[in-house]
C-alpha cells in the first residue's frame, strides 16, 4: 500500500521545525498555505460584503455591480482552496477567522453607498497588495501551481478597481458628503491596519467607529429606485406574482417571458439575505450559491436590455418589492431556498420550453436563445436546491430528504392560494406535474 500521505517533514511547519529550516529564505509548501489561507478568507468575507450591500443601494445598475463582484470573489476564494487542498494541512476550518469577519462587517456597516464602497477599495487595494507579495517571493516553478491559481484571482483587478475608482470619482461633491467619506475613509484603513498588525491569536482592539448611523449591510428595508421602477402596491404577494394584466404591456403576449426574466432582481435580492447571514456551512455551499444568486441578476440584465431594445422604458412595468425574511421563522432561509428551486424554478421548465418554440417560430431569435441560456441556468439551480436544501434544514435542526423538502415548499405555496381544498393539496403536494400545472402562470404563446 503507498504511503503517499504519511505525514513528515514537508508537514512540519517553519517555525516547529529545525534551525536550517528556520533560516531558510525559499518558501515551503507550509509557507504557502499559511500565506494563502488569509487570502481566502479576505476574498470571502469580500463577497460577503458585496452581497450585503446589493439592498442597501438603490441604483439598479449598483445592485449588478454588487451581485457581480459577490460571485467574482467566491470564485477565487474557490481557486485558492483547490490550490489549498493540495498542500499540507489543506484549509481545514471552514469559517472565516472572527476577528477578520468583524473587521469586514465593521468597515460594511457605512452611513452610504459611497462610503461602502471608499471602505471596499481601501481593503482591497491592501488585498492586491497582500497577492503581489506573495507573488514577488514564490519561486516560479516550485510553486507554479499556487501561482497560476492567483494569476485566476488577480485577472479581474482592473475591472473591479475601474469601477470602484469611477463610482468614487464624482461622490461626496457636497461638502458633508465628502467630510463623511473621507471619515469612512480613513477608518476603513484603521481597521486594516488594527487587523493585520494583529498578533496572531491576539483580539485586535479596533477604532471606534464614525458616529453615523448604517444603512447597510441588509437593511430591514431593501432600497428601491421607485421613480425608475414603480411598485406594484397592491397584490397578493408571491401566490399572485403576474397574474395583474397592469404590471405589464407584455401580459397577453409570448414576450411576457422577457419581462418575467428582467424581474428576477426581485429573488436575486433575496438571496443576498441568505448569503450574507448564513454561517455554518461548507465553503462549497456558497461557491453554488453565489453563482446561483449572480445568475438571478444575469436574468434581470438580459430581461432589461431586450425590453429595451423592444422600445420599452423600465416606467412602463410595475415591478415587485423585493421580499425580506421573517424573524419569526427561523428556518425561513431554508424555506425560501426550497420555494425558489423546488417551486418557482422547476415548475418553470415547461412554460419556458414553449416559450422558447413560440419566440423561435415568430422570428425572436434573440429572445428565444434568452429564454434558453435562461433554461440551462435554472437546470443547475434545481440541482443546487436538491444538493443544499435540505444541508440548510440541518441548521435548523430539521432533518430533510429532497423529497420531502421539495413537496413541503408545494404544500406552503398551495396554502398561499387560500382557494385550495384541504385535500386538493394533500393531493397535489405529492404529484409533481400535477401542481405545477395548478401553480403557474401561463403565457399567450399564440401572441406576440
Amino acid at each position: 500500500m503507498s504511503d503517499h500521505h504519511v505525514k513528515g517533514i514537508v508537514d512540519v511547519e517553519r517555525d516547529k521545525a529545525g534551525n536550517t529550516v528556520k533560516s531558510s529564505r525559499y518558501l515551503r509548501p507550509t509557507d504557502t498555505a499559511k500565506i494563502l489561507k488569509p487570502l481566502l478568507w479576505h476574498e470571502f468575507e469580500l463577497s460577503r460584503a458585496a452581497a450585503g450591500w446589493v439592498t442597501g443601494s438603490r441604483a439598479y445598475e449598483t445592485k449588478l455591480k454588487f451581485g457581480r463582484l459577490t460571485y467574482v470573489h467566491i470564485r477565487h476564494a474557490e481557486c485558492l482552496h483547490k490550490r489549498l487542498d493540495e498542500l499540507p494541512g489543506g484549509l481545514g476550518e471552514e469559517k472565516s477567522p472572527a476577528r477578520m469577519r468583524e473587521a469586514y462587517e465593521r468597515m460594511a456597516s457605512a452611513p452610504s453607498t459611497e462610503a461602502f464602497i471608499a471602505g471596499y477599495r481601501i481593503f482591497y487595494l491592501h488585498l492586491l497588495a497582500k497577492y503581489d507579495e506573495y507573488l514577488s517571493k514564490a519561486d516560479p516553478i516550485l510553486d507554479a501551481p499556487t501561482i497560476d491559481q492567483v494569476r485566476i484571482a488577480l485577472l479581474d483587478r482592473q475591472d473591479i478597481l475601474s469601477w470602484l475608482d469611477g463610482q468614487l470619482r464624482f461622490a461626496g461633491l457636497d461638502e458633508a458628503a465628502g467630510r463623511m467619506l473621507d471619515e469612512w475613509t480613513a477608518y476603513a484603513e484603521n481597521l486594516w491596519n488594527t487587523l493585520d498588525s494583529a498578533r496572531s491569536g491576539a483580539e485586535p482592539l479596533f477604532p471606534p467607529a464614525p458616529n453615523v448611523e448604517p444603512a447597510g449591510p441588509i437593511p430591514a428595508t431593501p432600497l428601491m429606485d421607485e421613480e425608475r421602477f414603480p411598485p406594484l402596491e397592491s397584490h397578493g404577494g408571491a401566490a399572485q406574482a403576474y397574474s395583474d394584466d397592469g404590471m405589464s404591456p407584455l401580459f397577453h403576449s409570448v414576450k411576457q417571458m422577457v419581462y418575467i426574466n428582467a424581474t428576477e432582481i426581485s429573488p436575486a435580492e433575496t438571496m443576498t439575505y441568505l448569503y450574507y447571514s448564513v454561517q455554518n456551512m461548507p465553503l462549497a455551499f456558497y461557491y453554488d450559491f453565489a453563482r446561483h444568486m449572480w445568475d438571478e441578476f444575469r436574468h434581470s440584465e438580459m430581461g432589461m436590455r431586450r425590453l429595451q431594445q423592444y422600445g420599452y422604458r423600465t416606467t412602463d412595468f410595475k415591478w415587485l418589492r423585493t421580499s425580506t425574511l421573517s424573524e419569526d421563522n427561523d428556518a425561513r432561509y431554508a424555506d425560501m431556498y426550497a420555494w425558489l428551486t423546488m417551486v418557482a424554478e422547476a415548475c418553470s421548465f415547461t412554460k419556458k420550453r414553449k416559450a422558447v418554440e413560440a419566440l423561435w417560430k415568430f422570428g425572436d431569435d434573440l429572445s428565444a436563445i434568452q429564454s434558453e441560456f435562461d433554461i440551462v441556468d435554472e437546470r443547475l439551480h434545481v440541482d443546487f436546491g436538491t444538493k443544499w436544501g435540505p444541508e440548510l434544514y440541518k441548521q435548523v435542526g430539521d432533518m430533510m430528504t429532497p423529497q420531502i423538502m421539495a413537496e413541503r415548499a408545494r404544500r406552503r405555496r398551495l396554502e398561499e392560494l387560500q382557494h385550495v381544498q384541504p385535500d386538493e393539496i394533500d393531493k397535489l403536494a405529492k404529484n409533481f406535474p400535477a401542481f405545477c400545472g395548478f401553480h403557474t402562470n401561463k403565457l399567450e404563446y399564440e401572441n406576440y
